[in-house]
């Protein structure tokens, strides 16, 4: 004979059963989704790269053994009624200390402040909620309605799942730093160039990614300007700081190359130094190129052209941008042809550019209208 369920028993049955399907939800959800690459990240860190990450049974996994935690912590404190989900509060702090983390993830060195302070603030949780269950007995006891157990329990869920948000890493150039990386680690280029494609901000260890996934693809002359470059020359190699590079350093992009720089040697004359003796590999030649034109140095540019590339050949877009805005100002520069659709482009850019009253509005126009093209760069990037 089957037992009797009282209505409250029941109401708290579902209730329980709800939480934890959310939490379930929130917790693969916020891993898989939200905070993949940081996950793999820390997966990297701790495995030093030695087993492959798998993110949907990662984050399963991990959802399921915090689950388990929850039903551990609820059997010692004896948590119920309105404030059952209380239980939670180790699981959702466990998932925001997981994903707490900066860019020295991969550092030696590297000894998160969460290995002390996770394990003082568990046991001053476990220590508080024991202490107030045993002052407030009688109100855990009380029966209470459906839609109070459930609001409560609720409201209680809302407010880990903020704090693990809160304390989770939410800098979105970080995780696009992340993304890029693993899909340059994949050998997937196109995808790399898809992360944060529409987004105006850019770090430099981004920037230099994006220019080494380019480079692979072949495709720096025709896409480089379609990101944001606000690092000149210096945004093709990583800033040589350890605590902002990732997996990847300058010494991935040297090897690339196939070749190093002296000591002190900076970026500009090492590039030129490779392609003139050509002693590197031919993306050499588009790292000089591109450059030049980041430093907004036609002239050197334009004899670069001439020396490199031979006629008939053809030219990237930026390339040919930066050709025709050249000769505009040196109508006796003939080395190349360009094409005509790129020289009445920019007729209209130029023409356009005389539309505006203020600086300002000029800037901000001109960037909506032809913010991807060289010249825009060469006018407004600061």
């Amino acid at each position: 004979m089957s037992k009797y369920i009282l209505p409250y028993e029941k109401a708290a049955r579902i209730q329980t059963v709800v939480c934890g399907l959310l939490f379930s939800v929130f917790s693969f959800v916020y891993l898989y989704v939200f905070q993949r690459d940081i996950l793999e990240a820390v997966h990297f860190s701790l495995a030093h790269g030695k087993t492959h990450f798998a993110p949907m049974a990662s984050a399963v996994v991990i959802t399921f053994i915090l689950i388990l935690l929850r039903w551990g912590v609820n059997s010692l404190l004896g948590l119920k009624g309105i404030v059952r989900s209380v239980a939670y509060f180790p699981s959702f702090l466990i998932l925001g200390a997981l994903t707490d983390i900066s860019r020295d993830i991969y550092m030696d060195s590297y000894r998160g402040y969460w290995l002390w302070l996770l394990p003082l603030i568990l046991l001053v949780f476990i220590g508080t909620a024991y202490f107030l269950r045993r002052i407030f007995r009688v109100q855990l006891n009380k029966e209470y309605s459906f839609m109070t157990l459930m609001n409560s329990n609720l409201i209680i869920l809302l407010v880990w799942a903020l704090m693990t948000v809160g304390i989770g890493n939410s800098d979105r150039n970080f995780h696009h730093e992340l993304a890029v990386e693993r899909c340059l680690r994949a050998k997937k280029y196109e995808d790399a160039l898809k992360v944060g494609e529409r987004s105006l901000e850019a770090t430099r260890t981004l920037t230099a990614l994006r220019a080494y996934a380019l480079a692979h693809v072949g495709q720096m002359g025709d896409r480089l300007f379609a990101y944001p470059q606000y690092y000149k020359s210096e945004g093709l190699f990583f800033s040589g700081d350890s605590l902002h590079d990732l997996r990847y350093t300058n010494d991935s992009i040297y090897h690339y190359l196939g070749a190093r720089p002296y000591e002190n040697e900076s970026k500009l004359p090492f590039l030129q130094h490779i392609c003139d003796r050509e002693i590197g590999k031919y993306t050499s030649l588009d790292y000089y190129l591109s450059a030049l034109l980041l430093d907004k140095k036609l002239k050197d540019f334009a004899g670069a052209m001439c020396e490199f590339y031979e006629e008939n050949t053809r030219i990237p877009r930026y390339y040919q941008e930066a050709l025709v805005m050249y000769q505009s100002t040196h109508p006796e520069y003939t080395c190349l042809a360009t094409d005509s659709t790129i020289v009445q482009r920019f007729d209209a850019y130029k023409t356009r550019q005389k539309d505006f009253a203020s600086p300002v509005e000029e800037e901000n126009r001109m960037r909506r209208e032809f913010g991807d093209t060289y010249w825009w760069y060469y006018d407004y990037q600061k």
